[in-house]
């Protein structure tokens, strides 16, 4: 029996950032079957359930689960479970890659991710899925790896921040609605590549 398509959302203390981006892509993508979204965090305040505001504003994205979060700590384990691993910054990128240097190649920021699916045409990624099986799970695997191809034809960033999520954590409400502003666009960039690969719509 496959597995499912494994996707682990990551930031520092898994009550802001990666709950709300693991809920938002859950849900987004709760009709599709084998995809599993989960997330912890690199200094994870264990077992705290989503910041207050956080779950405000997930809430007005249409998060309907906002209350069953518990934060948890990453573990190399973890890491190498996943089939992508999205993280909310730089710097957790470079602390999951630490961990666990086998997860190299399936680790991205969020922001990151969205803009390489964004410059991938459909026509190479429909070229690399081809010789794929009809498993959604291979399906999804190959599409991470086809993605990744770009990080070596697309210009890097002028800055670090723009592949980042800003941290909301104990801020005021307009630098969490900032924050979801970031992170919101990049959730719904990664869903819709989940659903083409899946529906196959790629042409």
């Amino acid at each position: 029996m496959p597995s499912d398509f494994s996707i682990l959302m990551l930031c520092t203390g898994n009550i802001c950032r990666s709950p709300f981006a693991e809920r938002l892509l859950a849900e987004q993508v709760a009709d599709l079957s084998g995809i599993q979204v989960s997330s912890a965090g690199t200094h994870a305040m264990a077992g705290e359930g989503m910041f207050p505001e956080t779950q405000k504003i997930a809430q007005s994205y249409g998060v309907e689960d906002v209350e069953s979060h518990r934060a948890r700590q990453v573990t190399a384990e973890m890491l190498e479970a996943a089939d992508l691993v999205l993280t909310m910054s730089r710097e957790h990128r470079k602390q999951a890659v630490e961990l666990s240097p086998r997860v190299t190649r399936s680790t991205f920021t969020l922001r990151e991710f969205a803009r390489l699916i964004e410059a991938t045409p459909d026509d190479i990624l429909a070229s690399d899925l081809e010789p794929v099986g009809d498993s959604s799970e291979e399906r999804l695997r190959a599409a991470v790896q086809s993605v990744a191809l770009s990080r070596s034809q697309v210009a890097s960033v002028s800055g670090p921040e723009a592949d980042e999520v800003i941290d909301p954590y104990r801020q005021l409400t307009d630098v969490h609605q900032t924050s979801a502003n970031q992170l919101v666009p990049a959730v719904e960039t990664v869903a819709n590549l989940l659903r083409k690969v899946l529906s196959g719509t790629i042409t």
